[in-house]
């Protein structure tokens, strides 16, 4: 093997020694360089978007706060129509009940003063049969003649005790 034989050593340090200053440079200048700025960049990259992130964090928690005080202010402002609206029906029903009691108050009164007319009015048609029927009865049982007008308060008197 050549690479074994001593009197190539000396040539094979320098080639080595030649190489490894070469590759030491190259890396050195232009590789290691190259890979710090990408690696500054990632970090840089990286705390950009972590500060991106806290400020997002923080303007969605500022926004949920808004929504969640916009859906209190909502419910509260439902809560009240619901209210008002049930008071205001609450109040028209009620404005009908008493419309509708007036009514029937006036509905009952009338048929009283309807019903009363016409119990009069019976009382009155009884009466005058009543009169008939006893002048017609007092002419054929009896020889006697009763006048009309003792007819007239024998009946009336019986009225008082029928009314």
């Amino acid at each position: 093997m050549p690479q074994l034989n001593p009197e190539f050593f000396v040539s094979q340090l320098f080639w080595l020694v030649v190489t490894f200053s070469f590759l030491f440079v190259f890396l050195w200048r232009v590789s290691l360089p190259r890979i710090g700025n990408v690696l500054e960049k990632r970090e840089r990259k990286i705390s950009e978007d972590l500060t991106s992130a806290k400020e997002l964090q923080v303007e969605a928690s500022k926004i949920q706060e808004t929504i969640e005080s916009q859906l209190k202010q909502a419910r509260a402002d439902a809560s009240e129509l619901i209210k008002s609206s049930s008071i205001s029906l609450q109040d028209k029903a009620q404005a009908e009940l008493n419309k509708l009691d007036k009514e029937l108050e006036a509905k009952i009164d009338d048929s009283a003063k309807a019903i009363e007319k016409s119990k009069s009015e019976s009382v009155s048609q009884i009466q005058e049969q009543i009169y008939e029927i006893t002048k017609l009865t007092i002419s054929k049982v009896g020889t006697f003649n009763v006048s009309d007008d003792e007819i007239k308060k024998a009946v009336s008197s019986t009225e008082r005790s029928i009314n």
